[in-house]
């Protein structure tokens, strides 16, 4: 972790400032295990914010597959299903150097219907199904037991309104005319709104705080960026596992991508977060968690563009098998 935060420091604060015409922006992204997104993490956004009059619309959708198993000890898991997150995300300008916004996310918990397309994808690749095959496809099940006691558990699908976040950003650098290095200051404030029973929420109200930082060139052509965040969350004690939760994390990205082609950007992202439970010896709960996203935006008009990405579980177990990300952005 101190090495993942020094480069992500690095990133952000010592590298040279370089010209960039149209510097390439992160994934929105972050953790959709079950028993994870529920929490505050935040996807760290763009390193500027908003100029004058700008607004921004966002309408993504996250398809979470997931399937893992452990026990140890009093302690056994399964988080079998897929998990949709649909959010529609407004932020606006609020000043000389502020920019605000919303995100209503909309989250379903089903047994999916991707099960026998990735075990497929697995035999191709001659990847290890992690027992995939002996449990019956497109089924939700999703639970943690504890001394014999079941604490989480979710079989009966799904959806509704998730917590709703509120968010803001602080302009710290902002890019100059010969130049397109940017620091900003972040904060998501996530309110209590989703079902708790449901995992729609947590049922306590977490506060992110965090600091991140893009930069064009250093050496990958005119059109590259390089960008990074690192920042805490804090967490109200919620509903779910109440006496396991912590009550703060770290969580950090690194990124880089390119335009390749006039409307078109390549990109690829690690998203870390730290373990939100404690006293527990399940990866799927008390492990620190990576993952790799990998995809790119094209730019459907000058005002209007979407996005595409696969994500995947770096350290396994600690995330979705894969999550299919998709959204469609209008900066106006």
């Amino acid at each position: 972790m101190k090495l993942f935060s020094s480069v992500v420091l690095g990133v952000i604060l010592l590298l040279p400032l370089v010209a960039q015409a149209r510097p390439v922006t992160p994934f929105f992204t972050f953790n959709q295990s079950p028993l994870v997104q529920l929490y505050g993490l935040p996807a760290i956004g763009a390193a500027r914010i908003l100029d004058p009059g700008e607004q921004r619309y966002r309408l993504q959708a996250d398809l979470a597959s997931n399937f893992s198993a452990g026990q140890s000890g009093a302690e056994s898991i399964v988080l079998d299903g897929e998990t949709t997150r649909l959010t529609l995300a407004f932020s606006g300008h609020g000043g000389r150097n502020f920019e605000w916004g919303v995100q209503i996310p909309y989250v379903s918990h089903s047994g999916g219907v991707l099960d026998s397309f990735i075990r497929g994808w697995h035999d191709a690749l001659g990847l290890s199904q992690g027992g995939r095959t002996a449990v019956p496809d497109d089924v939700l099940n999703y639970q943690y037991m504890r001394d014999g006691q079941t604490l989480v558990s979710q079989t009966l699908v799904g959806e509704g309104v998730g917590d709703v976040r509120l968010t803001g950003g602080w302009q710290l650098l902002r890019p100059g005319a010969d130049d397109n290095a940017a620091i900003t200051l972040r904060t998501s404030l996530k309110l209590p709104t989703g079902d708790s029973e449901q995992l729609r929420g947590s049922g306590g109200t977490d506060l992110a705080l965090w600091l991140n930082g893009g930069y064009g060139g250093y050496g990958l052509g005119p059109s590259a960026s390089v960008f990074g965040g690192l920042g805490i969350l804090l967490m109200n004690k919620g509903d779910v596992l109440p006496e396991l939760q912590r009550s703060r994390v770290l969580f950090g990205s690194l990124g880089a991508g390119a335009w390749v082609l006039p409307r078109l950007s390549l990109k690829v992202q690690l998203d870390y977060n730290g373990a939100i439970y404690r006293n527990s010896e399940l990866t799927q709960l008390g492990a620190d968690s990576l993952q790799l996203s990998m995809g790119g935006s094209l730019r459907l008009a000058k005002q209007t563009r979407i996005e595409l990405a696969v994500v995947e579980d770096v350290a396994v177990a600690t995330a979705p098998d894969v999550v299919f990300h998709a959204a469609i952005i209008v900066q106006q």
